[in-house]
C-alpha cells in the first residue's frame, strides 16, 4: 500500500517506521530540512510540506498515487492560539479530493467528549470544552461529511510513551482537580499498532475510540507513577467530578486488536 503521513512528529514518525516494517511504501511530511535529513538517515522518505490557512506550500508530489493519507497534525494552540486549524484542514481536504485519495485516517482526541459522567462510547454525545477540542471536532466533521473519500477517525486517549508522560509536568503541582476521576490514556506503542491495524481492517466512514482498558483514579495513578519517576507527587483536591471511562470495545470487537501495553505504570 502507498501511504502518506501528514505530520510526522512524535507519533507519525514512529508510525512510518512500523508501516515500513510491514512492507508498505511510506512517505512523510516535514516542514524542516534539518528533520528531513534526519528522517532520510533513518531510512524514511520525506518531502517538505507546510500546511497554512490559505494554501499548502511544498512538493505536491507528496499526494501523488497515495492510497491512504494519515493526518496527525495537532491544533498547535500552545504555539499559536489564533491559528485557523479548520481552514488548514480545508486545504488538506482540497488536496485529498484533487489527487483522488480514497482513504483517510485522522488521529483525533477523546477530548471531543468533554467531561461526561457516564461511560463513553463512540455513540456518546460530543461536548468539547477546550478550544483545541472544538477545532478537532470541527475537522472530524469536515472529513466525515466529504463524499469523495472514506474517513476513519481515531479518537486517541492521552498519549504517553518514550520521553512523554504527564507526571513530568504534574509533579509537585497543588490542588489538582477531580482526584477520583479515572485516567483515559494510551501508550504510543498501541496508538501506532491500532492505526496500523485499522488501515488494514476498515471500510466506510468510521469513528473509533483508542484508550487502554486501565482506569485507576487520577490520584492513585499519579501518586504511583511519581514514585516510579522518583518525583514529588502532585497534590489533589479532596473532592471533584468523576468522568466516565472511555471504552474501546468497538475497536476490539471489529478488529480483534490486542493491546500491547495494558499496565500504564511505566514511563517509556
Amino acid at each position: 500500500m502507498n501511504i502518506a503521513i501528514l505530520g510526522a512528529g512524535w507519533l507519525g514518525s514512529v508510525l512510518a517506521k512500523k508501516y515500513i516494517e510491514n512492507n508498505h511504501n511510506v512517505i512523510i511530511s516535514t516542514t524542516s530540512r534539518e528533520k528531513q535529513s534526519i528522517f532520510e538517515k533513518n531510512g524514511l522518505k520525506s518531502m517538505l510540506i507546510e500546511v497554512n490557512e490559505d494554501k499548502i506550500i511544498g512538493d505536491y508530489n507528496f499526494f501523488n498515487d497515495i492510497e491512504l493519507l494519515i493526518i496527525t497534525i495537532p491544533p498547535m494552540l500552545r504555539k499559536n492560539r489564533n491559528i485557523k486549524y479548520e481552514e488548514m484542514m480545508e486545504r488538506v481536504i482540497e488536496k485529498i479530493v484533487k489527487f483522488k485519495i480514497k482513504k483517510v485516517i485522522y488521529t483525533s482526541s477523546t477530548s471531543v467528549y468533554g467531561f461526561q459522567k457516564e461511560n463513553i462510547t463512540e455513540k456518546s454525545k460530543t461536548n468539547p470544552m477546550s478550544d483545541a477540542a472544538k477545532k478537532i471536532l470541527m475537522c472530524e466533521k469536515k472529513l466525515l461529511e466529504n463524499p469523495s473519500f472514506e474517513s476513519c477517525i481515531v479518537r486517541l486517549g492521552g498519549l504517553i510513551g518514550q520521553d512523554r508522560h504527564p507526571i513530568y509536568s504534574l509533579s509537585n503541582k497543588q490542588n489538582l482537580p477531580n482526584p477520583k476521576s479515572p485516567i483515559n490514556l494510551i501508550h504510543q506503542i498501541d496508538a501506532v499498532g491500532i492505526t496500523l491495524c485499522l488501515s488494514e481492517n476498515w471500510n466506510g466512514n468510521e469513528i473509533f475510540n483508542a484508550v487502554t482498558k486501565y482506569h485507576p483514579s487520577r490520584k492513585d495513578y499519579y501518586v504511583s507513577i511519581s514514585k516510579i519517576a522518583k518525583l514529588a507527587p502532585p497534590k489533589f483536591e479532596k473532592k471533584g467530578k468523576i468522568r466516565g471511562e472511555i471504552s474501546s470495545s468497538k475497536l476490539l470487537e471489529l478488529t480483534n486488536y490486542q493491546f500491547k501495553v495494558e499496565n500504564l505504570l511505566i514511563l517509556n
